[in-house]
């Protein structure tokens, strides 16, 4: 499995958070995911099947700007 590190600016509440990892773990080859509200961050283990930055536009599209890290 591969560990991709994403900061997220825009993650400041619970209902951020909540909708991160909504789509995170929607995304199809992803086996973990979690997210750090007071570091804006979030962390996803996934297959080499789904790159990060086709994560990063997946939060984009749902609004959340994601930088890989």
């Amino acid at each position: 499995m591969i560990e991709t590190r994403l900061r997220i600016p825009a993650l400041q509440t619970e209902e951020d958070a909540s909708a991160v990892m909504f789509e995170l773990q929607d995304l199809p080859c992803v086996h973990q995911a979690g997210v750090d509200l007071p570091a804006h961050t979030a962390w996803v283990e996934h297959t080499a099947m789904i790159a990060p930055e086709d994560i990063a536009a997946k939060l984009l599209e749902a609004g959340f700007e994601a930088e890989v890290l």
